[in-house]
């Protein structure tokens, strides 16, 4: 999801990934899955098969686990700030770049060969940044069109 505001002439672009779930969902979720698994594997349990239950627990930990990864990933940001002479991309994990705003430019990376997504890409003479690449296909246009009129060249690897 693409927020764009402006703050004392700058422009700031707020990014967030697209979440299926809320937290408490995902928690309901989690353990609606657990209660599934382990009555299964206490049936079996009672039917003399208990050697199924490590296994189970083992499946539910692991289920727990990707869901908690998954969930956590969701809740990730990005926040570009485009101001007259710099740009300034801070992230959640605690990054931090800052460009030079007339050396600057977007690259917008099209590679369609194998189902990839565009990649989004800020670069000046010193560095690059990929933003949003959580994102997916629409939200990557729309990021670049915000770029784009909030007065950053746009390049991209297909010019036809």
């Amino acid at each position: 999801m693409i927020v764009v505001s402006k703050e004392n002439n700058d422009t700031v672009i707020h990014i967030t990934p697209n979440r299926s779930a809320t937290w408490k969902q995902t928690k309901f979720l989690m353990l609606a899955f657990a209660l599934f698994i382990s009555s299964i594997a206490t049936a079996w349990a009672v039917a003399g098969a208990w050697v199924i239950l490590p296994f189970a627990g083992a499946e539910v930990f692991a289920l727990i686990c990707v869901m908690y990864i998954t969930s956590r990933a969701t809740y990730r940001w990005e926040d570009i700030t485009i101001a007259a002479a710099a740009i300034e991309i801070t992230t959640s994990q605690g990054n931090r770049w800052v460009l030079n705003k007339t050396a600057s430019y977007l690259y917008f990376i099209e590679d369609t060969r194998f189902g990839r997504l565009p990649r989004v890409i800020l670069k000046d003479d010193v560095c690059e940044c990929e933003v949003g690449s959580f994102l997916n296909e629409s939200d990557k246009d729309q990021l670049s069109s915000h770029l784009t009129s909030a007065g950053l060249l746009r390049c991209s690897n297909k010019w036809w």
